[in-house]
């Protein structure tokens, strides 16, 4: 069901002038993410005709990609706003094959890397174990958490050699951070679409009056070509099977990345949202993976969903997936326009940083919100803080890992990583020993009803299930085994068999005597009044009523009730 409180929804087709600003803040937060292949390129000492034809060909993949994922087909796209930028993830792994082998080598192990992705979308629907609500709640959350590292040196000026805060940048980040806050809380009418575009005008025009967007930006700007094409010198794939280990993680991490990512915007475009829909998911998984091998082709980096975009998107109630369109359609022509690229490489730290904290926030909120859809136990809460603790680890012992073999960096290079591997390693140990399925005897004698809240509410926690749908079924279990014993139905004790699945929880109280009438109609008020069985009726349609089917029989003097619940 469409969310009252959004804009724009995933299917929305927002009016021309709305799509393309939305589309231009997009490509604003997208345009940060171009430090992580000037970065590779500096590291690895690509000579500059080299480095901008990466920088260029890595913004045209962004723009395929993201066009891909604002598809809706069921085979081909997830049909949301989710634009692709190149992966943080990738960045070891790629200046370890620029040193190798050059940038064939690299755009040869990319388009590899995007032929293991389309590999995985084909069996992520078996793999689904591996991805339970609390383990994407996590992943969801690390994704706005590894957005911090980058925003908050930006936004205290404490990039290069700087060891202390500068009050200058400090302050217009801080005034850009307020501004578009300000304009999302208190904005009115079409104003609250765009909290982006004003806070980076304000801090963009901050910045030049300040001298922070250097001595001459216009300059810079105007020195660009106008328009620029690919140099077919720098094409060319190579290949190294050793390399396929640390792309193969970069890939693999982008892979359990994109199902966090699936499911938020699953979850932000549908009230009614209980579990992640895997169909939908495949489908998005493959257009990543197409995505990926060609950018690797073109000679881009390895791409990645852009969460910080995601956070935007919900700041500005507007998921619609034609803003995709718009924002990949952008990108493309920045990849052959320099002269426009320009203003945005050249963002000042000001503006990104205080950006890059106010979408932080809502995925950072949004992470915890579908942790907290799940009933969590003692396994549960080591599997996301074991997890957590060790993956800003590397926030804070930056040294901690250093002495890890190069092929296996990619795993340490984020917490975001590290943090993912260790979940789903821990959410399978911690499997162990957990039963699906469980048999009580409930005693006629006692109280019944606690009986059978202590039992469901303790096999939720076990289970990790929905408390909404734990407290569903023990209601209506309550109702039965009350009713079988209350209206001498049976002498002799209920048995409760409950089992579970991430999709369903089912019950079947057993006994000895007649089945359980289930009307479809409620008995009326003069029933209830003047006949006695009448009660026994609105207990079997008050059962009825908590589940989402219900059955009852009886063969040889045995009588069972069957209750189903989608979770």
């Amino acid at each position: 069901m469409r969310p009252a409180d959004l804009e724009y929804s995933a299917d929305d087709k927002p009016p021309f002038p709305q799509v393309f600003l939305l589309g231009l803040q997009h490509t604003g937060i997208v345009a940060t993410a171009c430090v992580f292949p000037i970065l590779v390129a500096r590291a690895a000492g690509l000579e500059a005709g080299a480095s901008a034809f990466f920088v260029s060909m890595s913004m045209l993949a962004n723009g395929i990609a993201t066009i891909f994922q604002a598809i809706k087909h069921p085979e081909f796209g997830s049909g949301f706003l989710i634009p692709r930028v190149a992966g943080p993830n990738y960045v070891s792994a790629s200046i370890l094959a620029i040193h190798t082998g050059g940038l064939s080598l690299l755009c040869g192990m990319t388009a590899c890397s995007g032929v293991l992705q389309v590999a995985l979308s084909r069996v992520v629907q078996r793999l689904r174990v591996l991805f339970p609500v609390e383990v994407t709640g996590l992943v969801i959350m690390m994704l706005g958490v590894a957005v911090v590292p980058y925003a908050l040196p930006q936004f205290f000026g404490m990039t290069g050699t700087a060891t202390s805060p500068d009050l200058t940048v400090t302050a217009i980040a801080i005034i850009t951070l307020s501004v578009t806050v300000g304009v999302t809380v208190w904005g009115r009418g079409q104003f609250r679409l765009f909290p982006v575009i004003i806070g980076m005008v304000v801090g963009y025009a901050l910045c030049i009056a300040t001298g922070l967007a250097g001595a001459d930006p216009l300059g810079q700007i105007t020195a660009s070509p106008l328009v620029a094409f690919p140099d077919p010198r720098y094409f060319g794939l190579s290949f190294q099977p050793v390399l396929l280990i640390p792309f193969g993680i970069a890939a693999t991490v982008t892979f359990v990345k994109s199902v966090g990512e699936f499911s938020i915007c699953q979850r932000i475009n549908n009230t009614e949202w209980k579990r992640s829909d895997m169909k939908n998911i495949q489908s998005g998984l493959f257009a990543d993976g197409i995505a990926s091998l060609l950018g690797g082709l073109f000679g881009g980096m390895g791409q990645t969903g852009s969460s910080s975009n995601i956070g935007l998107s919900i700041a500005t109630r507007s998921t619609s997936r034609y803003i995709g369109f718009m924002t990949g359609g952008i990108l493309i022509v920045l990849a052959f326009l320099p002269i426009l690229a320009t203003v945005f490489l050249i963002m000042p730290g000001p503006v990104i940083g205080g950006t890059l904290i106010y979408v932080a926030g809502f995925i950072i909120v949004g992470g915890f919100q579908t942790i907290t859809t799940r009933m969590l136990d003692s396994r549960k809460i080591f599997v996301i803080g074991i997890s957590f603790i060790f993956g800003i680890s590397i926030y804070l012992i930056p040294g901690a890992y250093s002495s890890v073999p190069p092929l296996f960096s990619p795993l340490f290079d984020s917490a975001l990583s590290l943090t993912t591997v260790i979940a789903i390693i821990l959410n399978l140990v911690m499997r162990i020993g957990v039963k699906k399925h469980i048999t009580a005897t409930i005693d006629p004698e006692g109280r019944i009803s606690d009986q059978v809240f202590t039992l469901m509410e303790r096999q939720g926690e076990a289970w990790a299930a929905r408390g909404e749908v734990i407290h569903r079924m023990a209601m209506a279990l309550s109702e039965a085994c009350e009713l079988v014993s209350g209206e001498a139905r049976t002498s002799g004790p209920v048995t409760v068999a409950v089992s579970f699945d991430e999709h369903s929880l089912d019950a079947e109280v057993s006994y000895t005597g007649t089945a359980l009438p289930l009307p479809e109609k409620r008995p009326s008020e003069e029933e209830i009044l003047n006949d006695p069985s009448a009660m026994l009726l609105l207990g079997g349609f008050l059962i009825k009523a908590h589940a989402d089917s219900a059955s009852s029989s009886a063969s040889g003097g045995l009588a069972v009730l069957k209750i189903h619940m989608e979770h």
